[in-house]
């Protein structure tokens, strides 16, 4: 069982029942974290491109539009303000995405029991990630002064169509006690668990 004292709410309980269906009969739970509602500022260096990709698109978009209206050209004039519709789109996703967190709070669990990692996430729809314990690579720790960071697990080193290295990741974070997630990590990464644990039952997230 894993105590803590955050409070409780729908998408967490949610969330909680999922994992118990994961679990296999003799798994066990050796860390859990709940994604931190926390604005990373480090998401803010976006804006440098985002800012001038969005005033950009929004101007050619509204300029397209305003062309429309002082001639006729058909359909194709009609079509043509569209297209940087998309474009504005991707940037006002570039705008939002350090506020992601606030929104994903409760609604993102990170796992680790003695065979693999798991996330769980809970969008419009259940998502559940699983990183099995002997596909678990090199592990690169951010970590803040409170002891908050994030984790990222590489899994698969290889090359792309063009040649280029390239490396997969399964990332942990932002989480409270990111140390606490590598040092269950490096512990099952080490010797990955079979069987049973030493009780015999599979842990449960409380909260």
């Amino acid at each position: 069982m894993v105590d803590a004292g955050q409070s409780d709410n729908a998408h967490m309980a949610r969330l909680r029942l999922a994992l118990e269906r994961e679990l296999h009969p003799d798994e066990a739970v050796q860390w859990h974290g709940w994604q931190l509602g926390r604005i990373e500022r480090r998401l803010f260096l976006t804006y440098v491109f985002a800012i001038p990709w969005t005033a950009f698109s929004v101007m050619w978009t509204v300029l397209a539009a305003g062309a429309i209206s002082v001639s006729e050209i058909g359909l194709v004039g009609i079509a043509f303000p569209l297209f940087g519709l998309p474009f504005i789109a991707v940037g006002l996703w570039m705008l939002s995405r350090p506020f992601v967190p606030l929104v994903e709070r409760g609604r993102v669990l990170y796992v680790v029991t003695d065979r693999r990692a798991l996330k769980l996430s809970l969008g419009r729809e259940l998502a559940v990630t699983t990183l099995p314990a002997d596909r678990i690579g090199l592990v690169e720790r951010r970590e803040l002064r409170d002891g908050s960071g994030t984790l990222n697990l590489a899994v698969k080193i290889g090359r792309d169509s063009d040649g280029d290295r390239q490396t997969d990741f399964f990332t942990i974070g932002l989480v409270a006690d990111v140390i606490g997630a590598q040092t269950a990590l490096d512990r099952i990464a080490a010797r990955p668990a079979r069987g049973t644990n030493a009780t015999g039952a599979a842990g449960v997230v409380s909260s």
